[in-house]
């Protein structure tokens, strides 16, 4: 099973074991576009639990209130979270997503795809 969508803001892939959504390069990540990348992902999540690769390269500003929406809604139906990231924007990004949402999920951020896979296959087998 291989499903995939887009919208204004990400490029999503579902695989049967994993959801990968793609952020695009746009300039800012505000509340609306957080509720609608969270809505397109659990539309094609079917209600159903499992890890998450955010590739988030391209992203350059995400507002508070689209973190806070993020951090909480977002993370409904996600077993684990791997943040593909660029350093030093996206590095900053997400060091600053991890340490100021706190979570039970399996959270990390990572340079390489294929260690961001083997952190989500670890945490979810």
């Amino acid at each position: 099973m291989k499903r995939t969508h887009e919208n204004n803001f990400a490029i999503y892939l579902l695989t049967h074991e994993l959801m990968h959504v793609i952020y695009k390069k746009v300039p800012l990540i505000d509340l609306k576009a957080a509720q609608l990348i969270v809505q397109d992902r659990m539309y094609l999540q079917e209600g159903r639990e499992m890890p998450v690769l955010c590739d988030i390269r391209d992203v350059r500003t995400i507002n508070k209130a689209a973190r806070d929406y993020l951090a909480l809604e977002g993370s409904l139906w996600i077993k684990a979270l791997a943040f593909l990231i660029d350093p030093p924007v996206t590095d900053d990004l997400s060091i600053f997503y991890i340490s100021t949402h706190p979570t039970k999920i399996p959270t990390a951020s990572f340079v390489s795809k294929s260690e961001a896979l083997a952190f989500l296959t670890k945490h979810t087998s």
